[in-house]
Order: C-alpha cells, then sequence, then structure tokens
C-alpha cells in the first residue's frame, strides 16, 4: 500500500462563482410589483397590464391583488 496524504482543509469563500452577482431577485419583484400596481391604478385591464410589462397575465394578477 501506498503512504496516505495528509487532510488539507479548503479555503473559506471556495466554489463556484455566481455568473451574475448584481442580481436580486427581491429588488427586481418589487419594481415589477410597483409597476403593474401604477397600471392597475391607471385603469389598465390585466391583459394590457401584463402585455405592457412583458409578463404572464396570472402572474400580474398575483402581484396586484
Amino acid at each position: 500500500m501506498g503512504e496516505k496524504r495528509a487532510y488539507k482543509p479548503r479555503k473559506p469563500g471556495g466554489g463556484r462563482k455566481k455568473l451574475k452577482p448584481e442580481f436580486d431577485a427581491g429588488k427586481n419583484l418589487k419594481e415589477q410589483m410597483e409597476s403593474a400596481v401604477a397600471f392597475y391604478d391607471s385603469e389598465m385591464s390585466l391583459q394590457a397590464i401584463a402585455d405592457e410589462l412583458g409578463l404572464n397575465p396570472i402572474k400580474v394578477r398575483n402581484d396586484v391583488v
């Protein structure tokens, strides 16, 4: 048998790097909600809001209601 190598601990902060470190899902969702509510307050239909924002109408309904 061969000699065993000594245990070498990993460095902290290693691992996979983020592809988009500036991406913040919470901030994006908040911006979508604010714009959807603004459109809804201006008497637009949910379908028109969805088309304007490029979102699914069901998602717009969930954000507004």
